[in-house]
């Protein structure tokens, strides 16, 4: 049986759409979002991680894409409260969380992303915070979690969590190896780029973009749907030249 790989980015509020389609776009498409539906497989809402939308907009969204792609899928950012200001430590994180979950369901969205920030460190009270996070939260919606700096000294804990909570792991395959892919055998990629401090002012070669796909069939074996979602300046323009090597 093959893989399913689905490609799209991390927001579309920088897509440029005349680039794709002319300066006569708007006679074609209502908006931004649903000219890039038209492109693309999926996008994650990264705007919600700044500020929630409200229920109506999420609806608005998810109706104008289903007029150029019913299969089109959303994903969602969480927003920072629960993982970068409170940080899973009280009941706020929860409460916010089931905000973000009902954003989920107008927009048909299965998976909502956890990213942590890498001052998030893998200590005892964090480790403590994040599991009872999610034992009160009982998500009705696929996680995947996003961690990042020390966390990766210790491969085995990301893995102990993910498997004890069903969570997949999400990573920018070229820096890190996913440590669990969750019950629905489902990766998740973001793509940042390279170098500092202007990683997202980042490029993919030919290259790279082989090797991506090569890495993709490495795992086949463990994942049979992989999200790969690109989150750089020239993000638009890389994963269209990805679909390029899909297969």
């Amino acid at each position: 049986m093959g893989i399913v790989i689905k490609i799209g980015n991390c927001g579309w509020g920088f897509f440029r759409t005349k680039d794709y389609f002319g300066a006569e776009w708007k006679e074609k498409y209502e908006s931004i979002l649903q000219a890039y539906a038209d492109l693309f497989d999926l996008v994650e809402v990264n705007s919600s991680f700044y500020r929630i939308p409200q229920i109506k907009t999420a609806l608005k969204w998810r109706e104008q894409i289903d007029k150029i792609n019913p299969d089109f899928e959303f994903t969602v950012k969480c927003h920072q409260i629960v993982t970068h200001k409170d940080r899973f430590a009280t009941k706020e994180s929860v409460r916010i969380y089931k905000v973000m979950e009902e954003i989920c369901q107008a927009l048909r969205a299965e998976i909502m992303l956890l990213q942590c920030p890498a001052g998030f460190h893998a200590t005892k009270d964090n480790i403590k915070n994040l599991k009872s996070f999610l034992k009160k939260a009982k998500p009705r919606v696929v996680l995947t979690w996003e961690p990042r700096g020390d966390w990766w000294n210790d491969p085995k804990l990301i893995k102990s969590i993910c498997e004890e909570f069903n969570l997949i792991n999400c990573v920018d395959p070229f820096r890190n190896d996913p440590q669990y892919f969750s019950k629905r055998k489902t990766a998740y990629f973001r793509l940042h780029g390279f170098g500092k401090p202007m990683m997202y002012n980042y490029k993919f070669s030919d290259k790279e973009l082989k090797e991506l796909s090569r890495r993709i069939k490495e795992y086949q074996g463990k994942a049979k749907t992989f999200y790969v979602l690109f989150n750089n300046m020239y993000m638009y323009e890389d994963a269209l030249r990805f679909a390029r090597f899909r297969h």
